[in-house]
């Protein structure tokens, strides 16, 4: 109290000036935060109407996406080949004895009914001559289904067995409790939406959807303070969210959208687009005004404890900005007191302004013992900015020295097996090691930084690299040193040339990265000092394609392994850097997609996931990747097999023909009058289940056959030729070096002598 009485009557201290500030700020803010709410409180209501109608508006489109997408799932089940003839055998199956198909109907039901998003509970197909009802369970006949398995008072089997006679195709009926009664039990199946869909030309049979409508309304509205019903077009509900959700008497819902009171509960309601369904979200109107009372007390709280809190706050900061501002001067007074001159209304401020000369000759002594530890403050630059070396590349040119040169040095550590066995972290390995290297390096070469680029890769500065051999000979050593935890992890370094200045960081560090690709295949520590530019993207020849896309569709895993493991093999034989093995296993990733696409496995199967790629950059032996290999393939050649033998006896019939016939002469006529087919209908239905002409996946048998057996050093070229169906010798080489690029007697040379 004392002290605020000292500067009260002092009006132009900073006390006085700082204080009376703070309130007149403080009045100001709360003047305008109250003529803000004044203002936005009549907008508030028209807000929550219509935040309202666009939670009515986002359900309503969600439900009108299902229904439609229901239709759709409906119609695309009958524009399936195979289901469009078993569902015509089925329309009459006692006269067709088809009840072998039954089964075939009930896999495409369940695939359907196993998608949450549909809400399906299930699908019925009601065949109206021999009045029997297909579903996920297996069949019933219609009247003991609709009245013991699926009852209901609103729904009895005579009601089912009218659809037959109505001329709609597509009816959403409303939504009733169904029960299963057996015995002397019943079990409630719940409340269900009923939807039939008739699919011409069809007036025999009609497909009865069961959605189960609280899934879709838990799905699609949101609201917790509102209820909501679904009207048809003559305004009768099919489905309301609780039993004691009512329409407003005598109130008609006029227009596309819209909303009205009546009976205090507000509606509002939009019609479907698609469907003509009008959907009605019934919110209190007590509930808005709650929630616009709850507004004003928190408003009117929350105001006045922000003016006690200001008031209070302005109090405390004063007296703090006020005392140590007092306390400077006082000591400058004491040091100068001549030189004191009051020219502003603020008394203290002429204080410092007279003392600012003083100042600057402290902030100039400051300045001088800075640029005496430029050394350092360049280290925590260089640590700070390459951490983001790829991120911010022009505030590093601006921030490193010009004119120092320097060589870089990248590591890449890559981890073994028996690492992951220690349950240790990477991050931390890696850590440590980059401390190590740090502390190795600098006991060895003074003027060096190191830093961690990536969660696998360490960087090191040597600046006035003047003796290229000791920075090299450091190395060596530190390889030596790391070399004793090799059974754990390994290292790929990278050591650029000299760059004059570090206006090349950028350079040195792409070209350093470049080296790295250049590592060879092996769990060995190597030092790359040699650069070779990085090669493109590996790319099969025509050839090379037309073979891996033959020995994939034949079906014979190992034919396509042995296939991958001879270009394996070559890439070993030359030395391959690890970044030519990753881009080739990329390319047979890629061939294999395009021929799964080729036999419309995707559709089934899906792509093959990218991800699989990213083990890729762990290998380092080549029976890794042969492993790799395999896991990939096995999935996709089974998909083939099952497509060729269980779902396609016409295609097996033909391969197992090829198969046991590749000596004789073949052509597509013959196979034709085999199967009692024209030649045109066999040749387009061989393309479409295999994805290859019947004479180029004829050849490529043969050449496949053929590169099987010239391994067999006992056998001349020319029997070979008559094994795998070519009387003229000179045919059998011409077609096999179209397929392969090379002759035979070469191809025997290059690997029959690797078999022998």
């Amino acid at each position: 109290m004392l002290r605020l009485k000292r500067f009260s009557w002092k009006t132009n201290s900073l006390f006085a000036k700082l204080m009376i500030s703070f309130l007149v700020v403080i009045a100001v803010l709360a003047l305008f935060n109250f003529a803000s709410f004044l203002f936005l409180k009549s907008k508030i209501h028209q807000e929550i109407v219509k935040y309202n109608q666009s939670n009515l508006n986002h359900t309503v489109e969600q439900y009108e996406n299902h229904f439609r997408l229901t239709w759709e799932t409906i119609i695309s089940l009958n524009q399936d080949d195979i289901f469009r003839a078993n569902l015509n055998l089925l329309r009459n199956v006692q006269k067709f004895n088809a009840y072998d198909k039954v089964g075939s109907v009930m896999s495409a039901i369940k695939v359907l009914i196993a998608n949450p998003f549909l809400s399906i509970e299930n699908i019925m197909l009601y065949f109206k001559n021999d009045s029997y009802v297909v579903e996920k369970e297996g069949t019933s006949g219609a009247k003991d289904l609709f009245s013991r398995y699926y009852a209901s008072s609103e729904y009895p089997p005579e009601f089912w067995f009218r659809q037959f006679d109505e001329s709609y195709t597509y009816q959403l009926f409303p939504a009733s409790s169904f029960t299963e009664i057996s015995a002397n039990t019943q079990k409630n199946k719940g409340q269900l939406l009923p939807a039939v869909i008739k699919l011409m030309p069809y007036k025999d049979m009609y497909f009865i959807v069961m959605l189960d409508p609280k899934k879709m309304f838990n799905s699609y509205h949101y609201s917790d303070h509102s209820d909501f019903y679904i009207l048809n077009e003559e305004g009768a509900p099919i489905f309301s969210s609780s039993p004691s959700v009512k329409g407003p008497l005598g109130q008609s819902f006029e227009g596309q959208n819209g909303s009205f009171t009546s009976n205090k509960l507000y509606y509002f309601y939009q019609k479907g687009e698609q469907t003509g369904l009008t959907y009605v979200s019934v919110v209190p109107i007590t509930s808005i005004s709650n929630q616009l009372m709850r507004l004003n007390i928190l408003f009117i709280t929350l105001l006045l404890i922000i003016i006690l809190l200001s008031i209070v706050t302005s109090v405390v900061l004063t007296m703090r900005l006020n005392r140590p501002v007092k306390k400077i001067i006082e000591a400058v007074q004491q040091c100068h007191p001549a030189a004191m001159l009051v020219s502003s209304p603020i008394h203290e401020f002429n204080m410092i302004s007279e003392k600012m000369s003083s100042i600057l000759r402290t902030n100039d002594q400051m300045t001088e013992d800075l640029d005496k530890k430029k050394d350092q403050l360049r280290y925590y630059a260089y640590t700070n900015k390459l951490r983001n070396i790829h991120m911010n590349l022009t505030d590093l040119r601006e921030l490193v020295v010009a004119d120092t040169p320097f060589t870089l040095v990248l590591y890449q550590l890559t981890m073994k097996e028996k690492f992951a066995e220690l349950d240790s972290e990477l991050e931390k390995a890696v850590y440590f090691i980059r401390e190590y290297i740090n502390i190795f390096l600098s006991q060895a070469y003074k003027d060096t930084i190191t830093f961690q680029m990536d969660k696998d890769t360490v960087l090191t500065l040597f600046f006035f690299p003047d003796d290229t051999a000791g920075i090299e000979s450091a190395l060596e050593q530190l390889i030596q040193v790391l070399e004793v935890d090799r059974d754990l992890f390994f290292l790929t370094m990278a050591v650029s040339p000299i760059y004059p200045d570090s206006g090349h960081l950028i350079s040195a560090y792409e070209y350093a990265s470049t080296m790295l690709l250049q590592r060879k295949l092996n769990d060995e520590t190597q030092f790359i000092r040699t650069f070779r530019p990085a090669k493109g993207a590996i790319h099969f020849t025509v050839l090379e394609e037309e073979e891996f896309s033959t020995r994939f569709m034949s079906g014979n895993e190992q034919s396509v392994l042995d296939w991958i493991h001879r270009h394996l093999d070559a890439l070993c034989k030359r030395e391959a850097s690890v970044d030519e093995f990753r881009r080739f296993a990329k390319e047979v990733y890629g061939q294999l997609n395009k021929s799964l696409m080729k036999l419309n496995l995707h559709r089934e199967q899906g792509e093959l996931p990218p991800l699989v790629l990213d083990h890729l950059n762990s290998f380092y032996s080549i029976d890794t990747y042969k492993q790799w290999f395999k896991q990939l393939l096995s999935p996709a050649i089974e998909r083939v097999n099952h497509k060729k033998s269980d779902h396609d006896p016409t295609t097996h019939f033909i391969l197992e023909y090829l198969n046991q016939h590749l000596e004789q002469d073949i052509t597509l006529d013959i196979m034709a009058d085999k199967l009692n087919i024209t030649p045109g209908y066999l040749s387009t239905y061989f393309k479409e289940k295999t994805g290859a002409n019947f004479s180029d996946y004829l050849n490529g048998l043969r050449m496949q056959k053929a590169k099987e057996l010239l391994n067999n050093l006992d056998l001349k070229v020319q029997e070979i030729s008559v094994k795998v169906g070519y009387q003229n010798v000179n045919s059998f080489i011409r077609m096999f070096k179209r397929y392969s690029g090379i002759t035979p007697g070469e191809y025997r040379k290059m690997y029959g002598t690797q078999k022998a």
